[in-house]
């Protein structure tokens, strides 16, 4: 799959099949994460990768799903992500922790996608529960969690128009609003 595909392609899949993830493609995104740009080349990223079922079970317990969508919605138990990365941050190695996460990130969820992968980035957590279940230590913050499955949806993309706010029509399918390119490019100046 080419950069441009795999880019147009890539949405935040919430259902997933429940067909394992191996290590080696976990492994293979994790090195896409690796090779991502980081500020001042001082690489302050470590990742731990999750496709132990009862520790996937333990993880999902302490995770946030879909705040747009009401009422409050999670995966049922047969659409849960069988692959989590977790984004560790050391805030004392770089100040610049928050850009390459984002970077990183990206590369594992491109990566992801030229895989047959669908993935979810997520930040709303209960980060000291989160620590404890995967033994953390306290020199690291758990910035990011990317669940990771083989997707069992297809989200829609739709025009904005008066809502930045995802949500499910009457099927069950996910439709996402984007902003159109000529509302937000700006040539030679704003």
């Amino acid at each position: 799959m080419d950069v441009e595909t795999a880019i147009m392609k890539r949405r935040a899949i919430r259902r997933f099949n429940q067909k394992s993830v191996p290590i080696d493609v976990l492994k293979k995104l994790v090195d896409a994460a690796r090779l991502a740009p980081s500020g001042a080349n001082l690489q302050p990223l470590q990742y731990i990768v999750v496709n132990d079922s009862d520790l996937l079970a333990k993880i999902f317990s302490t995770l946030s799903w879909a705040g747009y969508l009401k009422p409050a919605w999670r995966p049922a138990e047969n659409e849960r992500p069988t692959a989590y990365i977790v984004i560790l941050t050391n805030e004392k190695l770089s100040p610049y922790c928050e850009i390459d996460v984002g970077l990183a990130a990206e590369n594992i969820m491109l990566m992801a996608v030229s895989t047959g992968l669908g993935s979810c980035m997520i930040r709303k957590m209960d980060k000291d529960k989160l620590r404890q279940i995967l033994k953390v230590p306290d020199r690291f913050d758990i910035n990011t969690i990317i669940a990771l499955g083989y997707p069992s949806e297809e989200p829609i993309l739709e025009e904005l128009k008066d809502s930045v706010e995802y949500w499910r029509d009457e099927e069950g399918n996910l439709h996402v609003p984007k902003r159109k390119l000529e509302d937000i490019l700006h040539i030679n100046g704003y």
